[in-house]
């Protein structure tokens, strides 16, 4: 008593110092978990307020830039400088001023008084053009003013018009320039460079995006223009960034977008900023911003740190723990290794006892094997009797007297071979998944009919059994392996009895449940008995008589159709096994039209294409059926909206996985989602997937689609 005592106080002592060493790992775990969180909050704030500097320094480049330009141009084409006298100089001072700023403007258009128009481009000819040309002049303007942009059809790129009124030889022209916001940006925006992935874009006031690295979003209304060409993304977020942009004049924040360059649109989490600026009254919105992901590298290392530092901890800890508690335990050592050595002697006589009964279990299931192929072996000898009996007795040699007597072998041969093929069937019992609605009372009085067959003379057998059909989900010769099973014992208990009676009874218990009841009057159960007998292996015949497993057999197929078996017995009076077996009623659920209304939305994921004639039915009215082919589109719904189905059905074959892999992940994002799997073939090796919750139902693919169509036929 003592040495129990002193141990369960350093057990406790050992619980506290586990529960110390959690209680402190938790600790340290969520306090590394709080700096990380906070020092990613400074982090991304830093980088908001750096990206906000970078856009207005790009913003006031592209002012400055551009008044210097109209500063330029005006100075250039001045009348005061005195190289405007003569037309000739005009042409030479047009064209220097291409060969000069080459890449920055497209082309330069000299409108006459006369109403002719010369263009001129670098590196070419100037040449006249119709008075109807790509570009006419908005108004006088004696300074240099910026009076709109366009899309080049050329270039792809947007290109500003400038426009200047000169005099020459006493006579006023219109000058107009196209500057070129691809070189603009080249020069001004792109070299700002923000990391390996970040970089900045240029709106106009109405939203449109005149500077972009990516050429295909140019000229693209930032939303509404998006929204049409990729009608498959999640735009909200980017709403709301452009609301915010229309509102204010600057600001920063996270933004969920997409990466306009690559051809899969891979959606990206950013940080962005944006600042406003006003070119000549008209308000153009600078727009800055890098993936998060690339600020991961400093949070990731500190993380690294901070994981390393907790483990340093942990191992410590564990080892001052270790140490402290091996001491304390080193006095009771030899008390542990006696109880180990009890342990392992008792696990030793554990597996000798198993592999007795793994042994056991072998030699029933080989005579199994044996019982088949002799019932086999039996119906082929029986075969030619029947046929040569037939023969002798159509022959009209044959006297009346032995006719007679070849007809008795007839049936007799008749009777054999009928018992031969219901041993065989017997032995081959669907041990599926599949359940069956079936008149339960029919099953009975077939079973019976083979029972009888091996009754003992001795035994009188009575029977009860409803002429009304008795409808329940079970299997098909479920009957016939149960009452062979409990008959076969009930012969046996009653060999020393005085009186030889076995009952077999079925009746309705209540309203939703069958009892099928088998008493008989043998020597009855002791008590402690009763308990054990259900167990696989266990018998009180001896190994030579019984196997152990009729009664553990009998309950797991009861189970498997969410029933029960109840025993009652008394020593020297008798036993009566009680077996109750849910009823299945005319408007069962399993056709599947009672399940469907609780569900409004349906998705199939099938390759087989007779499934695409369901897309887009109609089922209890408001009921929608969606189709997939890839199971990839379905996770991707499932994972953005878990709760979008109520039913999935899946096809055992898919692309990428199969059905079970599939229903798996699915029952992982919403466990209340019901799975029903469909297959070609039978379903047996998908019940531990069942038993497991893991699907909700199995259905052969022939049995689904007549199923179905009805469970959806419009009422």
């Amino acid at each position: 008593m003592k040495w129990i005592k002193e141990t369960k106080g350093k057990r406790q002592a050992a619980i506290g110092a586990v529960f110390l060493v959690v209680f402190l790992s938790l600790v340290m775990a969520l306090s590394c978990a709080e700096f990380y969180k906070r020092y990613k909050e400074q982090v991304i704030h830093t980088e908001e307020s750096q990206l906000l500097t970078i856009a207005g320094i790009i913003g006031n480049n592209l002012d400055m830039f551009l008044n210097e330009q109209l500063e330029q141009i005006d100075l250039f084409y001045s009348s005061e400088n005195g190289l405007l006298g003569e037309k000739m100089q005009m042409n030479r001072k047009i064209s220097y001023f291409l060969d000069k700023n080459e890449k920055l403007y497209n082309w330069i258009r000299l409108i006459c008084p006369d109403g002719r128009q010369i263009l001129y481009k670098a590196g070419t000819e100037p040449f006249y053009e119709a008075a109807e040309a790509e570009h006419t002049p908005a108004g006088h303007a004696t300074n240099a003013q910026i009076t709109g942009k366009k899309i080049s059809e050329e270039t792809g790129w947007y290109e500003m018009y400038i426009e200047k009124q000169v005099e020459a030889n006493g006579a006023v022209y219109d000058l107009v320039l196209s500057m070129d916001l691809e070189q603009l940006y080249r020069q001004i925006v792109e070299p700002v460079k923000i990391g390996k992935g970040g970089y900045s874009i240029v709106k106009d006031q109405d939203t449109y995006i005149i500077m972009h690295h990516v050429k295909s979003q140019i000229g693209l209304e930032a939303l509404e223009d998006r929204q049409k060409m990729y009608t498959q993304l999640d735009l909200d977020d980017l709403k709301q960034w452009l609301e915010r942009q229309n509102k204010e004049d600057k600001g920063a924040g996270l933004i969920h977008t997409y990466i306009w360059d690559n051809p899969e649109l891979k959606a990206v989490k950013r940080v962005a900023a944006f600042q406003a600026i006003y070119i000549q009254g008209e308000r153009w919105i600078v727009n800055s911003t890098i993936p998060l992901t690339e600020l991961s590298q400093p949070l990731d290392t500190m993380m690294e740190i901070l994981v390393g530092i907790a483990v340093l901890y942990m191992v410590l800890l564990i080892t001052a723990t270790v140490y402290i508690l091996y001491n304390r335990f080193r006095t009771i050592s030899q008390y542990r290794e006696i109880a180990y050595l009890k342990e392992i002697n008792q696990g030793m006589e554990m597996v000798a006892k198993k592999n007795d009964e793994i042994r056991h279990y072998q030699r029933i299931q080989s005579l199994g094997m044996m019982a088949s192929h002799i019932a086999h072996e039996f119906n082929n000898y029986l075969t030619p009797v029947l046929i040569y009996s037939e023969l002798l007795e159509n022959d009209d040699t044959i006297s009346e007297e032995n006719r007679q007597m070849i007809h008795e072998i007839t049936d007799s041969v008749d009777k054999a071979s009928d018992l031969s093929k219901k041993l065989l069937a017997f032995s081959r019992q669907d041990t599926g998944i599949r359940l069956e609605r079936l008149d339960f009372a029919q099953e009975v009085r077939k079973a019976m009919s083979v029972v009888r067959q091996l009754v003992p003379a001795a035994i009188t057998l009575k029977t009860k059994i409803p002429d009304t059909p008795q409808y329940a989900l079970v299997r098909q010769g479920m009957a016939e392996h149960i009452l062979m099973n409990l008959c076969k014992n009930a012969f046996q208990a009653m060999e020393q009895s005085d009186k030889k009676e076995l009952t077999v009874e079925l009746a309705e218990m209540g309203t939703d449940q069958l009892c099928l009841r088998i008493s008989d009057t043998g020597c009855g159960i002791p008590e402690d008995v009763q308990k054990k007998i259900f167990e696989p292996f266990y018998t009180t015949k001896g190994s030579r008589q019984g196997t152990g497993l009729g009664l553990s057999v009998v309950r797991n197929i009861i189970a498997s159709v969410g029933g029960k078996i109840e025993v009652e017995s008394r020593q020297g009076e008798g036993t009566t096994f009680l077996l109750m077996i849910p009823k299945s009623s005319s408007e069962e659920e399993g056709n599947l039209r009672k399940r469907l209304k609780s569900v409004s939305r349906i998705a199939i994921i099938s390759e087989d294409a007779r499934m695409s004639a369901y897309k887009g039915k109609k089922f209890e009215k408001t009921g929608q059926i969606e189709v997939y082919t890839h199971p990839a589109a379905l996770l991707d719904r499932v994972q953005k909206t878990p709760s979008f189905y109520g039913l999935i059905i899946a096809d055992e074959v898919l692309p990428m996985m199969n059905g079970i892999e599939l229903c798996e992940m699915i029952r992982r994002m919403n466990p209340e989602i019901r799975l029903l799997l469909l297959s070609e073939q039978d379903g047996s090796d998908v019940q531990w997937y069942l038993n497991n919750g893991m699907i909700d139902r199995f259905m052969l693919k022939q049995d689904f689609f007549s199923e179905f169509e009805e469970a959806i036929k419009a009422k």
